[in-house]
């Protein structure tokens, strides 16, 4: 395991991380490595607590999973090498029968 010392982090900054590591039982460390997992894409889990991650779902904001699939799922679609899937008015019709 590797070891990563963080300087300079401001009182708001480190006071917040205090309150978050006790509210869920973790050391500060290991709120850290979370927070730095989560930042580096290798995890989903929330950290600011249920009712901040509740009220974004509720407003319609993708966690980083569902980002990374959409992001593949566009992906494809630009692989895809096809035209239009309607007609042009270009192309002649035929007549429509007499009633």
């Amino acid at each position: 395991m590797r070891e990563l010392v963080v300087k300079n982090i401001d009182d708001a900054t480190y006071q917040r991380m205090l309150e978050v590591a006790d509210q869920r039982g973790w050391s500060i460390e290991g709120l850290a490595l979370r927070a730095i997992r989560y930042a580096m894409g290798l995890s989903s889990e929330s950290l600011a607590g249920e009712d901040r991650q509740d009220i974004a779902n509720m407003r319609g904001v993708w966690n980083q999973t569902e980002n990374q699939a959409f992001r593949e799922a566009m992906e494809a679609f630009l692989q895809v090498e096809s035209g239009p899937t309607f007609e042009s008015d270009d192309v002649p019709r035929k007549p429509e029968p007499d009633s």
